[in-house]
Order: C-alpha cells, then sequence, then structure tokens
C-alpha cells in the first residue's frame, strides 16, 4: 500500500488510521511531530497600470540567493488565484508581533484608499507579482489529531508551534524584496495579512510529519519509505522530506519517489 496523498492528507489519513480507527496502531508516536513549512513568507507587488499583464510566461520563472540561507523565486498567478488578492495588505517591518498588528492596522486605517485599490484592483491577477521567500534554517511546527472548538463531534489536524524552533512569521529579507521589486514596477508592496495580523505562517510548500528516521523513535519511516511497525505500507510524498529544503521542494519529491520507485521490491514473476 502506498500512502501519496500530499502532506496534510497522508497525515490525515495515518492519524485516523491509528488513533480514531485503531487499524495502523504501531504507527510512531513521531507521526506529525515535526512538520515543516520551508521557513516561507509570501509577499507581492502591485503594478499601478490597470491594462498591464505580467502573467506570459512560466508560473515559477526567474529565482536568485540572497545570503547562505534565502530563496527567492518570482511567479505568476492564474485566473483561479483572485481569492488572494483578500489576503494582501500593506508591507510592514516588524518583529514584534503585537507591534506589527498594530502597525499593520493603522496603515489601512489610515491610508484607507490604498488598501481598497488593492483589494478591488481590476485585473488583479495579471498586475502582481508575487515573490515566494524560501530559507533552509531550522524552525517547525507540530500538527495534532484532535477535536476543536468548531468541531467537538469530528477529530481533525491542528497546528501548533514547536518551543524555541518557531517558524518565523516576519522574514526581514522577503520585505526587502517585495519593496525593491515595488520600486523596480512604480507599485506597491504588500504583505500577506495573516502574517502581519495573524503572526502565522503562510507556507505553499507543507513538509514533513512523516520523517525519515532511523527507528520508531526518531521518525515514521524507513530509507525505503516503508512505516515502522506495518511492513508493505510506504509513505512516498513530500510528508517523508525531515528538513526545509529552502527551495521549490517539487524537483526533491519527484526524486525520493524515483528513488522509491528505483528501490521498491520487485513482484515475485508468476510460477506459471
Amino acid at each position: 500500500m502506498i500512502v501519496a496523498a500530499g502532506v496534510v492528507g497522508s497525515l490525515d489519513l495515518l492519524f485516523r488510521c491509528r488513533d480514531e480507527l485503531g487499524t495502523l496502531p504501531e504507527i510512531s508516536t513521531r507521526l506529525g511531530q515535526v512538520v515543516r513549512t520551508n521557513s516561507e513568507a509570501i509577499v507581492s507587488a502591485l503594478a499601478p497600470d490597470v491594462d498591464e499583464d505580467l502573467t506570459d510566461g512560466a508560473a515559477i520563472s526567474s529565482h536568485f540567493y540572497v545570503g547562505d540561507h534565502t530563496h527567492i523565486t518570482q511567479n505568476r498567478f492564474p485566473p483561479g488565484y483572485e481569492f488572494m488578492r483578500w489576503y494582501q495588505g500593506p508591507l510592514v517591518d516588524g518583529s514584534t508581533p503585537l507591534r506589527r498588528a498594530l502597525k499593520t492596522l493603522a496603515q489601512i486605517l489610515v491610508h484607507p484608499l490604498r488598501s481598497l485599490r488593492s483589494w478591488f484592483a481590476r485585473n488583479w491577477h495579471k498586475r502582481v507579482v508575487p515573490l515566494t521567500v524560501m530559507q533552509n534554517l531550522d524552525s517547525q511546527i507540530a500538527f495534532r489529531f484532535r477535536r476543536g472548538l468548531f468541531s467537538p463531534f469530528r477529530r481533525r489536524l491542528s497546528s501548533e508551534m514547536a518551543p524555541g524552533q518557531a517558524v518565523p512569521s516576519y522574514i526581514p529579507e522577503a520585505n526587502e524584496a517585495a519593496r525593491r521589486l515595488a520600486e523596480h514596477i512604480g507599485g506597491t508592496a504588500h504583505n500577506t495579512l495573516l502574517e502581519t495580523l495573524g503572526n502565522a505562517s503562510v507556507t505553499a510548500h507543507i513538509l514533513g510529519g512523516c520523517a525519515i528516521g532511523a527507528g520508531p523513535e526518531s521518525g515514521v519511516v524507513d530509507i525505503d519509505h516503508q512505516v515502522f511497525g506495518h511492513p508493505g505500507l510506504f509513505v512516498t510524498d513530500a510528508a517523508a522530506i525531515p528538513a526545509n529544503v529552502g527551495v521549490n521542494p517539487s524537483l526533491t519529491i519527484a526524486a525520493l519517489a524515483e528513488r522509491f520507485s528505483a528501490r521498491f521490491p520487485p513482484k515475485d514473476a508468476d510460477p506459471g
């Protein structure tokens, strides 16, 4: 049995089988303990010309490194990502969450037209230039499988901060990149409101939670992606990645899947 439902889907399935249905009771207690966000921030700049069309090209068309730990890619959004406009707010610096949230609210109240022009911008997805800012620094969250305030009758995944290794909601390099991009195109730079108001790390690249380890005390799957305690069960998606890779992980995921396929034991030949 091969599980590859994406990090959230795979973890939800394995938690449910272990803790609710009892069908996979031997899954390691490390399940969900170390989940990575690629130590990431998402910022953007909005071009001022309503007729500007920046969507011609690949979804990710360029990238560059800032220092030893920070990697930035420039992206394009398709029309289906129009909802992302409602996540955008003013670009605000600051590593103190409450102070940053108050400064964000002040910016919206003092300059309401600027925010309204962003939220109701015509051809928004054609004019916006998102930047995904990723770091390979060690940070993590944990996923729990429990009932919540709004789901008292059903368990579901919820996240919590890892003490001493909290994921960042403010990356100075991200804000500086957005600011310089906005200056270059004559537009406005934006943070994600979940980061500035909610002190929440926003990621497009959730990783881990079912990491490769030497044994069940350090991981959930072995080097062949087989789940400890349950021979014949394999996890082959990004849930098995044990660290922040600091880049778009698509090629890492593909490489791990190809490696798994190469190492997967061949089916016994039919004696007949």
